[in-house]
């Protein structure tokens, strides 16, 4: 999977940078090694324009995409506006900061701990977690086979027992190109939430024969930049990976970003996205806005947490923009070292939806991206109502009913007034949800859930006093 036309110049440092091309002066002064800033580059007309005015000013271009003509460069501080004044040069701007939450903190589970982590035979027997069967993934039939789920993360463990991984690329500094085994712990329990292997061992993704990509964009700290999360998408896009699932948020938006996505959602590529874990005032609000980026944005699915009992979690980010609820807390999944471990987060939800997404993506058989709207309406026009807040977007993602739903396969893609917001009181973006057939559905839904949970405490409760 080596790309043509992509130069990722791996461990150049600032110093390195500067040091390798020389110090240019100007008006403003002489700059040090220390000086520079690290930008994305948008040309006037195409590449080739402007790649000799960073190198004029004293820069490099330590980045280039397959599917994007924006560059990424290092230049010498002083010599921003210098670039910005160049005929070929349409904007530059800050390449930003990415990542997951500094304060996640998952917890490795004993019940799973396999005596021998290097040894598949004494891992545990198979246990779904609670959100697994919470959205139904354990009742059908699909298994995400032929569909690629993309983990932009902090690349994923390849030799865990209950993981499965079909390739993947580094982007960060943190090892080559070629190594992007997780060495951090988000990615892996991402990952096996989306499509950990249906293999009796450990735990098993909402779609665990999808083929998982382990896209490494966050390095061993969990950090990352726009660039690096670029990088990730832009692989996805060269190498027809139809989701792409990034469990990772930023502050601020951008524009290059933002050119990616739109990209990568013409040409049709699924982007789920946590919405992110500022919290929220648990109150139903329309007008609370905590989400990150780019969960914000139009062309993503914006995924927000709720908890065991069906509430919104306290941490989940919330706003106008979320289009789906899936559980994120306590939610058991693989972790490095051939562990498992529990974990919360709108990070852990975003890949339920992912995988989910990959179940519907291969009932509508389709080769490669393409139908990514179809599957983005089926995935909300399914959702059932918990909260019937605005907070829940169009709802709970439910795996039975999105695999039942035949609008995705059969082309026919309904009419909804609304986009890809929710609503309350039956509405969800303009689909009424509320007819006597659905209200049943729901009351059948929940009657069946109760039922679930008792019978999954009386198991419980026969193996303590065994």
């Amino acid at each position: 999977m080596t790309l043509s036309r992509r130069q990722l110049l791996q461990g150049i440092g600032a110093g390195v940078a500067v040091g390798a091309i020389g110090v240019s002066g100007s008006a403003s002064g002489t700059t040090t090694p220390s000086e520079t800033r690290r930008v994305f580059v948008h040309p006037r007309n195409g590449v080739g324009d402007f790649l000799g005015v960073v190198e004029a000013i004293g820069g490099t271009t330590v980045l280039e995409y397959d599917n994007f003509d924006f560059v990424v460069a290092e230049v010498p501080a002083n010599r921003v506006e210098d670039l910005l004044a160049a005929s070929g040069v349409a904007s530059v701007e800050e390449d930003d900061e990415t990542g997951i939450p500094d304060e996640w903190s998952p917890s490795l589970l004993d019940l799973l701990l396999p005596p021998d982590s290097g040894d598949c035979s004494t891992h545990p027997e198979q246990r779904a977690s609670w959100g697994h069967e919470r959205i139904g993934a354990d009742d059908v039939d699909p298994d995400g086979t032929g569909v690629g789920i993309g983990i932009l993360d902090t690349g994923v463990q390849t030799d865990h027992c209950s993981l499965s991984v079909a390739g993947g690329q580094n982007f960060t500094t943190s090892g080559p190109s070629s190594d992007y085994e997780d060495r951090h712990g988000h990615g892996t329990h991402v990952a096996g939430v989306a499509a950990a292997a249906d293999n009796d061992l450990g735990v098993m993704g909402a779609a665990p024969n999808a083929n998982l990509y382990a896209v490494k964009v966050l390095d061993d700290r969990g950090r990352g930049r726009y660039s690096e999360l670029i990088a990730g998408i832009d692989w996805c896009m060269s190498n027809d990976v139809e989701i792409v699932s990034m469990s990772l948020g930023g502050e601020t938006e951008s524009a290059a970003v933002d050119e990616a996505l739109q990209a990568a959602h013409a040409a049709g590529h699924l982007l789920v996205s946590a919405a992110g874990n500022e919290g929220n005032a648990g109150d139903g609000s329309c007008d609370e806005e905590t989400m990150t980026y780019p969960a914000t944005h139009d062309d993503v699915v914006a995924v927000a947490a709720m908890n065991e009992d069906d509430t919104l979690a306290s941490y989940s980010s919330v706003g106008s923009a979320v289009e789906l609820l899936a559980p994120g807390t306590n939610v058991a999944s693989t972790f490095v070292g051939n562990e498992y471990a529990k974990a919360n987060g709108t990070s852990v939800a975003c890949p339920f939806v992912s995988g989910v997404a990959a179940l519907v993506w291969e009932r509508v058989e389709a080769d490669g991206p393409g139908p990514n709207e179809a599957v983005r309406r089926t995935l909300a026009e399914t959702a059932e109502t918990v909260l019937g807040t605005c907070e829940e977007g169009h709802g709970l993602v439910d795996a039975r009913a999105a695999v039942s739903d035949d609008r995705a396969t059969s082309g026919d893609d309904g009419e909804r007034e609304g986009e890809h917001g929710g609503g309350a009181d039956g509405e969800n973006g303009g689909v009424i949800t509320g007819g006597p057939a659905s209200v049943l559905d729901r009351a059948a839904s929940a009657l069946q859930r109760f039922v679930d949970v008792v019978v999954g405490i009386l198991e419980r409760l026969r193996e303590l006093f065994r």
